[in-house]
């Protein structure tokens, strides 16, 4: 789902940057030095539940930075074989603003209709680090003197670092322009590490019963790509 909605993202982006003549540059009266807070709502959902706030930044016309502060949790809806999960998520991300308003083109047939309201293009450098605690089932076997630890209860730390290049817009939701809508989507590596707690010496993890969708598993502890995308909802406090 999350690379269905990138893709649809980076598609209207790049259509939108494409429309040269629905460009107008920002006047310098125009540009705000804006201070935020944000939440995101699509946190909710996701398979390790997230919930946090963000702090926004922008203080040149181009430069901005963001950060968010996240609770990660055990998700009820997929986290029934998990007995607990917790832990903090840390955003970071410095923002470089376009001097550009887009206003995109929806394709309607071969009918051509304007959207009402521009939005507000940047490109983003991510960094973000995620330290957790789980506990969960899995088999465990040891191979001198051959022995096997079947739906072992087991608790580990685990620690996830990333990073990511990230395309955002914001939109316009309220009249007085307090109120916006943010969209990000980028594609980035990240490395996750696990360390068990409980399991005795010389048992290694025989991953022959998968966890439930999107929960952390001992042999995910590798790099990997990721795709972030982001719905955050903003309200202007300066």
């Amino acid at each position: 789902m999350k690379q269905l909605l990138l893709a649809i993202f980076l598609v209207s982006v790049i259509c939108a940057d494409a429309q040269d003549k629905n460009k107008r540059r920002l006047s310098p009266s125009e540009i705000k030095l804006e201070k935020y807070l944000s939440f995101n709502p699509l946190g909710l959902a996701e398979p390790q539940l997230t919930a946090g706030i963000g702090f926004g930044n922008r203080f040149t016309k181009r430069s901005e930075y963001f950060t968010e502060v996240s609770y990660i949790g055990k998700q009820p809806a997929y986290g029934f074989t998990m007995s607990y999960l917790h832990g903090m998520r840390f955003i970071a991300q410095y923002r470089y603003h376009f001097l550009q308003q887009w206003k995109p083109l929806l394709r309607v047939g071969i009918a051509k209709q304007e959207r009402s309201s521009r939005i507000h293009p940047f490109i983003a450098v991510e960094f973000r680090i995620k330290p957790f605690s789980f506990s969960a089932k899995n088999t465990f076997v040891k191979s001198n003197p051959a022995d096997t630890l079947r739906d072992y209860v087991y608790e580990a730390n685990a620690l996830s670092v990333g990073g990511a290049i990230v395309l955002g817009s914001t939109y316009n939701i309220s009249a007085n322009g307090r109120w916006k809508i943010e969209l990000t989507a980028g594609i980035g590596g990240k490395q996750k590490f696990v360390r068990y707690k409980n399991v005795p010496a010389g048992y290694e993890h025989l991953n022959v019963k998968k966890i439930d969708v999107g929960a952390p598993q001992p042999d995910e502890a590798v790099g990997m790509p990721y795709f972030p995308f982001c719905m955050r909802i903003k309200y202007i406090i300066h």
